[in-house]
């Protein structure tokens, strides 16, 4: 057996300190809302949503407790702003990853949707993450207050 010596580890003599890291641009604390990808949801093979983020329900506009355990069709439905949601989910069953952006109650989003895979490699579900999240109000002009 080897024995080997390590220098500098447990000598007592005072080092220099260390200065903290430089932290590049790109770097953002993961604590910002936009410092994505974001989790948003994930569904089984039915695409019935099997777990949501608190994000997500927001920006839908619905409580996690009703999404859960409804398919999406049922959420977002065929017609409309994100009729494409439905697409790209099927899409991501077939193996493939798919984008489509959310209309929701008060933001725009920019999603991926990937499958979610089971021990053989086979598609058992899909997740959905956001990339983007654009604060914007997305109410029809009738809606919105007016301006005083």
């Amino acid at each position: 057996m080897r024995q080997w010596e390590l220098f500098g580890i447990t000598d007592n003599v005072p080092s220099m300190p260390v200065p903290p890291p430089v932290r590049r641009p790109e770097e953002r604390p993961t604590n910002e809302r936009d410092d994505g990808p974001v989790f948003f949801w994930s569904t089984d093979g039915a695409l019935r949503v099997i777990g949501i983020s608190d994000v997500a329900a927001d920006v839908i506009g619905r409580p996690i407790a009703w999404c859960k355990g409804r398919d999406l069709l049922e959420i977002f439905g065929l017609e409309g702003p994100n009729a494409g949601i439905l697409d790209a989910h099927i899409s991501a069953l077939g193996g493939d990853t798919a984008t489509f952006t959310l209309r929701g109650e008060r933001a725009m989003v920019r999603c991926r949707v990937q499958p979610l895979t089971d021990g053989t490699g086979r598609a058992s579900g899909t997740y959905c993450l956001a990339a983007r999240v654009e604060n914007v109000d997305v109410r029809d002009d009738t809606e919105r207050p007016a301006v005083a």
